[in-house]
């Protein structure tokens, strides 16, 4: 950009992108032979994950070395195609993510890269009993509980896209997981679940595009355009309201959005944990500040 930009006054442009977001490197452990020689982690076996050994020759062991990035010259690289093959890019894919925040570091292992792996499995079970549920479905619920998560849901990894929190958003995946898995068993209409899935799977693939794409072509789902946040949905019935008694934080309730100084006072005072605290008390003074929190002075 700087070379096509000089002594050229049409051209205004100095920099590609407004921002520059360095990566952290890929990490494996280093091994050497007795003589001192670098090993790659396809010469060496282990057992029991500590004692390391040649592959070609048992008798003889590895000195394992600290972790470091992935270089040819210390042969400590993994070759993507064996992992691709045994694994599936999905799975590769998945597993870098969810690791670290991408400025840091990834340390890679055969235990990380297995758990994602059989995470996408899952997924592709979960699928498997979405699909069947879509066929053999007349019920007419509204699935309001699928709506308003799926929202939630677009809201949470949007905002961590464009933040690059990418292990934040596996951590959202496998939440949603969790939510499916139980709702699936609920009654749920039929257009309500195939417009509400297709919405998380266009979520999801940035993150796994093979199993999403093929997914959506399932449930006969081909144009993919980024879910929008409905406002309304993301507003909750019910809050976590903060007990402060003198200051100090004593308890957090669950009570229903918008509730009154005089119904949460109510609550408080029958709750057997609290009751402790107003025995033999007077009030003084209360704050009260409207969903969030209530101080009351003793």
């Amino acid at each position: 950009m700087q070379a096509l930009a000089y002594k050229n006054d049409k051209f205004n442009v100095k920099e590609p992108f407004k921002g520059l977001f360095t990566q952290g490197m890929v990490c494996h452990e280093t091994y050497k032979d007795q003589q001192g020689k670098w090993l790659s982690p396809e010469e060496v076996t282990s057992k029991d994950g500590k004692q390391f050994y040649k592959k070609d020759n048992l008798s003889e062991k590895a000195i394992v070395g600290p972790i470091e990035s992935m270089s040819k010259s210390k042969k400590n690289t993994i070759d993507p195609e064996s992992i691709i093959k045994n694994y599936g890019a999905d799975s590769v894919r998945l597993f870098i993510l969810s690791d670290s925040p991408p400025e840091k570091d990834v340390q890679w292992s055969e235990q990380g890269m297995m758990a994602s792996f059989k995470f996408v499995q899952k997924l592709w079970t979960l699928n498997t009993k979405i699909l069947e549920k879509i066929k053999n479905n007349d019920e007419n619920n509204k699935g309001e509980d699928l709506v308003k998560f799926t929202n939630q849901l677009i809201h949470k990894v949007t905002q961590n896209l464009e933040r690059f929190h990418y292990n934040v958003i596996v951590a959202n995946l496998y939440e949603m997981y969790n939510f499916l898995i139980k709702e699936i068993d609920k009654p749920i209409k039929k257009e309500v679940l195939i417009e509400n899935y297709e919405k998380i799977l266009i979520l999801m693939n940035p993150f796994i595009p093979h199993f999403t794409n093929e997914c959506l072509s399932s449930i006969n789902r081909n144009k993919i355009t980024w879910p929008t946040v409905s406002k309304k949905d993301l507003i909750e019935d019910e809050i976590n309201l903060v007990v402060q008694i003198n200051g100090k934080k004593r308890a957090i309730i669950n009570v229903k959005r918008d509730i009154t100084e005089k119904e949460i006072l109510k609550e408080i005072k029958t709750n057997q944990e609290m009751e402790k605290f107003f025995k033999g008390q007077k009030t003084k003074k209360i704050i009260f500040v409207p969903n969030r929190l209530i101080n009351i002075i003793i």
